[in-house]
């Protein structure tokens, strides 16, 4: 009788995919043992086996819980868990928390001499009997040292009777109501002690400001508006030109805010990039050779300004 010729690949009987078949040894059916499990399970399944055994475990589950079932030792409810100290009533964890840090209590007692919620106890400290002296009553203090009874005892035998109480809520109050008034003065006058208070108005915004400085008195209300202006300055010098320091207010102040290209107002609420914001424009431009000064500046738009960008006419820009 013919031998049978041993196949060299097998298809899974359950997800159908292929698999080696070795040299020796059965020819399996399935390609791993997690589908020999599945049908396994399957078939344990549908003869009624696993529900018969499920069964029999929630029977003895139940035989279980009733042979160790106990009351509760605060409130006599029933705890079918064996390992259960409390039924788990609000006031039942209370009751056994307590009882439970007293019995450390007592350990730790029986151990160290002392409880452990005395740990970080501070020894009390000596006390000593003086006379006052500057009151000539009898007192009690913590420090041998001590000649006085109270601090009010100690300010009046040091600095007198008679001196004005700067430790009250009243006179900080008044002291910095006075310092507030002082920085006023100051800023109004431009100068203080260790530097410069200027009230003026920031000649690139135009907006009033009160600020202090250290050296030179302040030209901006803030390095947002000081850094613009430091960007122009530093562009003209970038091209080996005549530079100086512009104030923007002053120049649209004497354009009457009026834009020089197409000879309409700017708005002066408006900022860049608003269209009708109000910006300084070079008459003869910087590439050009043109001079970074009052006399070379002019109010425009921030439009016009765009489209003229490095024209000397600003018209035939417009135009164009």
């Amino acid at each position: 009788m013919p031998e049978a010729t041993r196949p060299a690949f097998i298809n899974c009987a359950r997800c159908g995919a292929e698999k080696r078949v070795g040299p020796r040894g059965p020819i399996p059916t399935y390609c791993s043992a997690e589908c020999r499990s599945a049908v396994q399970h399957q078939r344990i399944k549908q003869d009624g086996r696993y529900a018969e055994e499920l069964q029999r475990a929630r029977q003895r589950t139940v035989e279980q819980r009733a042979a160790s079932a106990r009351p509760c030792p605060y409130c006599d409810a029933p705890m079918s868990h064996p390992r259960r100290k409390q039924c788990g009533a609000p006031e039942c964890k209370r009751r056994f928390t307590n009882d439970r840090a007293r019995e450390f209590q007592r350990r730790y007692k029986e151990v160290h001499g002392n409880y452990y919620s005395r740990l970080y106890d501070r020894g009390k400290k000596r006390q000593y009997s003086i006379t006052c002296a500057q009151c000539g009553r009898e007192a009690t203090v913590t420090k041998a040292s001590s000649r006085y009874c109270s601090h009010q005892c100690f300010y009046d035998g040091r600095y007198g009777e008679d001196r004005p109480r700067e430790n009250t809520r009243e006179a900080a109050k008044l002291r910095r109501h006075a310092q507030a008034a002082a920085r006023l003065e100051k800023a109004a006058n431009g100068v203080s002690g260790k530097g410069v208070w200027t009230n003026g108005r920031c000649s690139h915004c135009g907006t009033e400001f009160t600020r202090h400085s250290f050296g030179t008195p302040a030209t901006h209300c803030s390095a947002a508006c000081r850094r613009s202006d430091r960007l122009l300055l530093r562009r003209a010098l970038q091209h080996d030109l005549d530079a100086g320091r512009v104030s923007r207010i002053a120049i649209y102040q004497r354009d009457d805010w009026t834009c020089h290209i197409c000879g309409d107002p700017v708005d002066r609420d408006a900022v860049v990039p608003d269209l009708a914001a109000p910006v300084l424009d070079h008459v003869v431009p910087l590439a050009r050779g043109g001079s970074h000064h009052e006399a070379n500046l002019r109010t425009a738009h921030f439009y016009c300004n765009s489209v003229k960008r490095d024209l000397v006419d600003g018209w035939s820009a417009l135009a164009g």
